[in-house]
């Protein structure tokens, strides 16, 4: 018997296992997305794009992405890494502007995916504490699924996942593509999933 610890569904529900219903309904919408920031740490640091993809029922129906002005440096290590520099967010919406953006994007969707989604939330949760927008989205973590589901291979960054699905190549560490190529990844783990039989809830325990 598989589990998969790797949803997380404490914002939605008190109970240890995801309920029918909410499972049936974010794999008929749900948002993929992707941060990218000034460096690690939510509570110091900013972020300064924010890209996603609707996915509705296994097709990418529509995309968002915007920069942010993080209102503060960013380090050349990161401008090196992806390309975002200090004159591309200077006029970019602020934080609280930007996170009221990407929750009108998401709507009435409140099952979110993304790529080590502990970082990536923990941002989104950062940000809106600070801007009096509580982050309260289920979300699955595809890094925690790639380990579950792909235990051989060398490791469970993106570029290697996207590597092993031989998706071909795509703009590394920029938010909108990230989060597009991503979109794909978690559209073919949920096939392999259903293809296994891993589509009854009761087998997908809440970490």
């Amino acid at each position: 018997l598989l589990t998969f610890p790797f949803f997380n569904t404490k914002a939605l529900c008190t109970e240890s296992k995801i309920p029918e219903h909410f499972f049936n309904s974010c794999c008929t919408e749900i948002i993929v997305f992707d941060l990218e920031t000034t460096g690690l740490s939510a509570a110091t640091e900013r972020m300064t794009e924010i890209g996603a993809v609707r996915v509705v029922n296994g097709v990418l129906k529509e995309e968002f992405n915007t920069f942010v002005n993080p209102e503060k440096h960013i380090p050349e290590r990161i401008t090196e890494l992806t390309g975002i520099d200090d004159s591309m967010v200077a006029d970019a919406p602020s934080e609280a502007e930007a996170l009221r953006m990407f929750y009108e994007f998401c709507g009435n969707c409140r099952f979110l995916v993304a790529h080590n989604a502990g970082f990536d939330t923990g941002f989104l949760r950062a940000a809106g504490e600070r801007c009096g927008m509580p982050f309260d989205c289920a979300y699955a973590d595809t890094v925690a699924m790639a380990r579950s589901m792909y235990p051989n291979i060398k490791n469970h960054k993106l570029d290697t996942i996207v590597e092993y699905y031989n998706i071909g190549e795509f703009h590394h560490h920029r938010a909108s593509d990230d989060a597009e190529v991503l979109a794909r990844i978690f559209i073919m783990m949920l096939e392999r999933l259903r293809s296994e039989g891993i589509g009854d809830v009761e087998r997908m325990i809440d970490a």
